[in-house]
C-alpha cells in the first residue's frame, strides 16, 4: 500500500474488499492529543508529530464506557482508555480517488457508550459507493461532559462541559487539513450519526463553533430537538450537579479530580443522579453561551442553525415505544431548514428480513437501518448475532431462529440506501436516477420516502408514529 502524508507525519494501512473493488483503510490515527492528566476535562489539543511510518493498521481503544450500559458492548472484555481520540479512514483503491465527498460518522449509544471501531460501520461497502469514509472515537459520559465551576474558571472561554462535542469539532478540523491526501474534499463533508449519533450531529447543527465544518447532515434514529433526550441543559445547572459529583467522589481541586480515575465518576454520577432524580447525571451538552448559545429546538425554531441539506430517518417500528418524539423532533428540524430555504429529507425505514418477520417482528426496530446503511446484507460482520438479541426485545417479539433469512431484498435495499446516501454525499440530493426520486420534505405536501420490500413515496410524515 502506498504510504500517504497528513499533517502529523507518514502513515500506511491495509487493503480489504472483494478483488477489483477493494478499500484502502486506515485505523486508529490520531487527531488529538491524548486528553489525560492535565487534559483531562480540557478542549482537545492538536496531535504530536512522528517520525517515519505510522502503522494505522489496528483499531484504537474505544473511550471509557458507562458501567450501566457496557453489558451491550462486552462488559468486563471491553478495553477502553481515557486515551481514545483516534478516527479511521476508508477510501476505495481503485477509482483515482481525487475530490472524493466525505462521509464522517459519529456513532451511537446515548452520550454514554459505543465506538467508532465496530466492523459494522467499518465494512468495506459503503466506500465502495465512491465516498471517503471516516468514523470517529471520541470522549463520552462523565469523562466527555463534566462540568464544574471549577472547570470553568480555569477555561479561557468561562465555561466547561461538551468536551465529546468539541473532539467532534477537533475530528472535523482533522478533516479539513488532512482528508485531501485520501483523496477526499474538505469542501463536501457530511456528518452522520445514528441514536446517540442523529443526537450530536444535530447538536453541531446548532453550534456556532461547527460553522463551515460540514456541507450535509443525516440523522438516524436520534436527534437532539425531540422533547425527551439529549436536548441540553444549561451550564449553571450542571455545574452544580458537578459539585455534588466532586464531593460524592471526595476530590475537592482539579489537580485531585484528574489524579482520580474515570471508574469514581461513574459512580459518583450515578449516586448523584439517583438523589436529583436526573435521568444519567451529567450526560447532556451544557448551553454555554459559547458551543451552544441556545437550546438545539430553540436555534432551529429561531432560524439560528448551520442550515445544510438533511436527511431524517426513523424505523417504524421504534416510534410505538422507543421513541415516540422522534418525528416531531424531525418536523422541527425539517421546519428550520425550510425557513432556511434549505433542502431537507424525510424517510421511514421499515424492513424486516423474512424470517424475523414471520416470526413475529413486524416493523424495524432501533438500530436496523445500520446494517443496510453499511452494507451488511450477508452477515460477514457479524451484527446481525448481536442484532438478533436486541432485536425481539425492542420489537416485541420471541425470535428463534438467530438466522434472519436475508435474501435478494435485503441485498436490493441495503445496495439502495448506500447508493441513496453517497448520492446525498456527493450532490446534496438524495434521488437516484432509475431507483427514487425523492422529492424535498415541505410541510403542505408532507411527503417521505418509505423503506421496505420497495421504495416506495408516501405523504402523512408528520403523523407517522403519532397516537390517533
Amino acid at each position: 500500500m502506498k504510504q500517504l502524508r497528513i499533517d502529523t507525519g507518514l502513515i500506511t494501512g491495509i487493503v480489504m474488499g472483494e478483488k477489483g473493488n477493494e478499500v484502502n483503510v486506515y485505523r486508529g490515527i490520531p487527531y488529538a492529543s491524548p486528553p489525560v492528566g492535565d487534559l483531562r476535562w480540557k478542549a482537545p489539543s492538536p496531535p504530536a508529530a512522528w517520525k517515519g511510518v505510522r502503522k494505522c493498521t489496528e483499531f484504537s481503544r474505544m473511550a471509557p464506557q458507562n458501567p450501566m450500559f457496557a453489558m451491550m458492548y462486552g462488559g468486563a472484555s471491553i478495553v477502553s482508555s481515557d486515551d481514545c481520540l483516534y478516527l479511521n479512514v476508508m477510501v476505495p483503491a481503485n477509482r483515482g480517488a481525487k475530490n472524493l465527498p466525505v462521509m464522517v460518522w459519529f456513532h451511537g449509544g446515548m452520550y454514554a457508550l459505543g465506538s467508532a471501531n465496530d466492523l459494522l460501520v467499518n465494512n468495506h461497502r459503503l466506500p465502495q459507493q465512491g465516498v471517503v469514509l471516516v468514523t470517529v472515537n471520541h470522549r463520552l459520559d462523565i469523562v466527555g461532559l463534566m462540568v464544574h465551576p471549577l472547570l470553568s474558571k480555569e477555561s479561557e472561554n468561562g465555561v466547561s462541559g461538551n468536551y465529546m462535542f468539541l473532539d467532534m469539532i477537533a475530528s472535523l478540523k482533522w478533516v479539513q487539513r488532512n482528508i485531501g491526501a485520501f483523496g477526499g474534499d474538505p469542501g463536501n463533508v457530511t456528518i452522520f450519526g445514528e441514536s446517540g449519533g442523529g443526537a450530536k450531529v444535530s447538536t453541531l447543527m446548532a453550534s456556532p463553533l461547527a460553522k463551515d465544518l460540514f456541507h450535509r447532515v443525516i440523522c438516524e434514529s436520534g436527534t437532539a430537538t425531540a422533547t425527551t433526550w439529549w436536548n441540553g441543559r444549561p451550564l449553571a445547572d450542571l455545574e452544580a450537579m458537578g459539585q455534588k459529583i466532586f464531593e460524592k467522589a471526595g476530590v475537592t481541586t482539579l489537580e485531585e479530580a484528574r489524579a482520580l480515575p474515570y471508574e469514581k465518576f461513574y459512580a459518583a454520577n450515578a449516586e448523584v443522579a439517583r438523589e436529583t432524580g436526573s435521568q444519567w447525571g451529567i450526560v447532556d451538552c451544557a448551553v454555554d453561551d459559547w458551543f451552544l448559545k441556545e437550546m438545539p429546538l430553540a436555534a432551529f425554531r429561531a432560524g439560528k442553525i448551520n442550515a445544510v441539506p438533511f436527511i431524517c430517518v426513523a424505523n417504524q417500528g421504534e416510534l410505538q415505544s422507543l421513541f415516540p418524539m422522534l418525528v416531531p423532533g424531525y418536523v422541527e428540524m425539517l421546519k428550520g431548514l425550510e425557513k432556511a430555504g434549505v433542502s431537507g429529507y424525510a424517510c421511514i425505514f421499515n424492513r424486516v428480513p423474512n424470517t424475523w418477520h414471520a416470526e413475529g417482528l413486524a416493523d424495524a426496530p432501533h438500530g436496523m437501518e445500520l446494517l443496510y446503511v453499511f452494507g451488511d446484507y450477508d452477515n460477514i460482520t457479524g451484527w446481525w448475532d448481536t442484532t438478533f438479541r436486541v432485536a425481539g426485545m425492542m420489537g416485541g417479539a420471541s425470535l428463534k431462529m438467530k438466522d434472519p433469512g436475508l435474501n435478494e431484498t435485503d441485498k436490493y435495499i441495503s445496495e439502495a440506501m448506500m447508493k441513496m446516501w453517497a448520492q446525498f454525499a456527493a450532490t446534496g440530493k438524495p434521488g437516484v436516477k432509475g431507483l427514487v426520486s425523492w422529492p424535498v420534505y415541505n410541510t403542505t405536501d408532507d411527503r417521505y420516502l418509505y423503506v421496505d420490500k420497495t421504495l416506495e413515496i408516501k405523504a402523512g410524515f408528520s403523523l407517522v408514529g403519532q397516537k390517533k
